[in-house]
């Protein structure tokens, strides 16, 4: 075998091989397919952006087993997801990051069910300590009777347990209230 075929081969099985990218979105690069440890592989929903004042904050990717844009199913599948926001503006301070956390559980959720996962929503507040800034990575992934494993920039911080909790998380961002509608929208696959 000579080296250029070597070489061409190479290329091919790198090329064919490697994750594929499905979008792009304010210099953020996303996968079409991943799998989450040593679960099933899971396909891009949808992806978007949050904007505030019209600054691109994060880009926001929603993985599923199957492609859903049927918000009633997608909150109650049993099954895995991620959620994975790619930061692009310079610095989001801890606070803001709590602050919109807050608001996304307040305004999806009545007060009841606030305050039976409040000692869990603090848990996840306690994980943004630090501000955010252009490149920070977080994951929630959703394992299914276990709990959301939150991670930074590939750095496991914690899972918290228990389905009304993902529920109520996943609601942040396609609930009725969702943290933007275009957002939301995106991660649906209906942009």
């Amino acid at each position: 075998m000579t080296a250029i075929t070597r070489l061409l081969l190479a290329t091919y099985f790198c090329w064919f091989s490697a994750p594929t990218v499905a979008a792009e979105l304010s210099g953020v690069f996303i996968d079409d397919e991943i799998s989450i440890e040593g679960g099933p592989s899971l396909v891009l929903n949808g992806v978007g952006l949050w904007e505030k004042l019209w600054i691109d904050v994060y880009v926001g990717s929603l993985y599923l087993p199957v492609k859903s844009d049927d918000v009633a199913e997608i909150l109650s599948r049993p099954g895995p997801w991620r959620v994975q926001l790619d930061f692009v503006y310079k610095e989001v301070a801890s606070e803001q990051l709590i602050d919109s956390w807050r608001e996304g559980f307040e305004k999806n959720q009545p007060a009841e069910t606030v305050k039976q996962l409040q000692t869990r929503i603090d848990r996840f507040y306690a994980y943004f300590k630090t501000s955010a800034v252009a490149k920070d990575q977080y994951r929630f992934d959703y394992f299914p009777g276990k709990g959301v494993q939150i991670s930074k920039n590939h750095r496991q911080l914690g899972l918290i347990p228990g389905e009304d909790f993902k529920t109520a998380l996943l609601e942040i961002w396609l609930g009725n209230h969702p943290a933007d509608r275009k957002l939301k929208k995106g991660m649906l696959g209906l942009r």
